[in-house]
Order: C-alpha cells, then structure tokens, then sequence
C-alpha cells in the first residue's frame, strides 16, 4: 500500500500486517536503516501485530528510487513518518491516540527526532495527532544532542557498537529533565550494531565498522520492546 509523506505529498510504499479481528488497535510506524528494508521485515511485522498492534513498516526508499543512504543525510524521514502516523490514524481498526514509532538505526535517528518537541515543525499534520512513544534501535543519539524527548522513549544499543556509540545515548538520557517523560537507556554488553538481526550473524564490516547479529541482545530487546509498547500505548 501506499500514502502520503506529510511535507511533500509524495507517494510512499508501506507494508502493513494486523492482528485479527476489528480492534480498534493500537499501531506501531517502523522505520527502517541506512540499508533499507530488512531482510526479516515481514517477521519483525508478524512479530508486532501479534503483540497486538497494526504495523506499517515504511520504505522510503522504494518509490525515490534508491538503494541505501549510508554515507549521506536523509532529512525525508520525519516527514514520511508523520504521513505514517496520519495515514494510521484514518483506518477503521486502529486507535488514533496510541500509536507510537519504532526505528532502527537511521530510522532509530528519525524516531528521536519524533521524540523531540521539534519533530513536527513544517509537516502538514493535525495538531492533535501526535506519536505517542518512540523506541530505538542504536540510534545515533549525537544527532539528538541537546533535544528533549517529550513522549515516552526506549533506546537499545550495544556497548561495542561503533557506528552509533552507546555514549552518545548515555549522553543524551543524561542530559533529559527528571520531570519529563519516561526515557530508557538499555545498553548490551558486547553487542554490536545491528545486534537484532540475523542476517548479519557472521558479521560484516560497513565502512570499517562491525554490524553482527548477538542472539541473546536480539531476543532481550525484543522483550524490552514488547514491555514497553505494553505499557506506553495502553488506553
């Protein structure tokens, strides 16, 4: 399926997976790397939706035409993310006022960004349709420096990760008011970027850099996800 990115109205491709029956639900925008969709995106999908939640993974990279933006800046991924969200909160079966965002790495950088009380600025947006928590996977948090997270969040991230360093997160949770929103910091000993996704089990170097699957960071986090989404998308 397809909608509208909130800036510029462009057409954007989106793979939606529900749970069955007439909901209404709460939903969950996934937003994808530097390296496009996953090659487990229909899983992660499943893995939502039987949680209980309709998921839309977007792929911005589908109808512009490209293949990876790893070595440039992708300034589209608010924007697409925003039109997510309003397309989402017009469906019959999904709940409008719980529906949050999910990004990994780039799209973890967008999911920050969503977090932040400037995400919004210059989308064409209602003013009452907001996110309403935000998770992250390594993230690069030296991006949001300086930001204040103004929804619920969760950022997962691995001690040994070199291309998003956990310190940068630390950093960034550090820097946050004890009287704002809930943000968590979960950081796995010896992980590396990338650590949830078995198609990089035998690692791979990016740019000098280690991407490698770690069984047990991958299938922790998917619990920290799921306690999470539980709690800050109840009614």
């Amino acid at each position: 399926m397809k909608f509208e990115s909130a800036r510029s109205g462009a057409g954007i491709q989106g793979y939606l997976t529900r749970p069955k029956g007439a909901g209404p639900f709460p939903a969950v925008v996934l937003l994808h790397s530097c390296l496009g969709l996953p090659a487990d995106r229909k899983a992660i999908g499943s893995m939502v939706a039987g949680w209980g939640y309709v998921a839309l993974f977007v792929d911005d990279f589908a109808t512009r035409g490209l293949k990876e933006t790893c070595a440039v800046d992708f300034p589209e991924g608010p924007s697409d993310a925003f039109g997510a969200l309003a397309f989402l909160s017009k469906l019959p079966y999904v709940d409008p006022a719980r529906i949050g965002a999910l990004g990994y790495s780039q799209g973890g950088d967008t999911a920050l960004a969503i977090a932040s009380s400037r995400s919004a600025a210059g989308l064409a947006v209602p003013g009452d349709l907001k996110f309403r928590a935000a998770a992250a996977f390594y993230p690069p948090c030296a991006n949001a420096a300086g930001a204040r997270l103004t929804i619920p969040s969760l950022i997962l991230v691995g001690e040994l990760d070199d291309v998003t360093p956990e310190a940068d997160c630390e950093r960034l949770v550090r820097s946050q008011p004890g009287s704002g929103p809930e943000v968590k910091l979960v950081v796995y000993p010896g992980a590396h970027h990338l650590f949830d996704d078995p198609s990089y089990a035998a690692g791979k170097r990016l740019f000098g850099m280690l991407l490698q699957y770690d069984r047990s960071a991958a299938e922790h986090s998917r619990l920290e996800l799921r306690d999470f989404l539980a709690a800050k998308l109840a009614p």
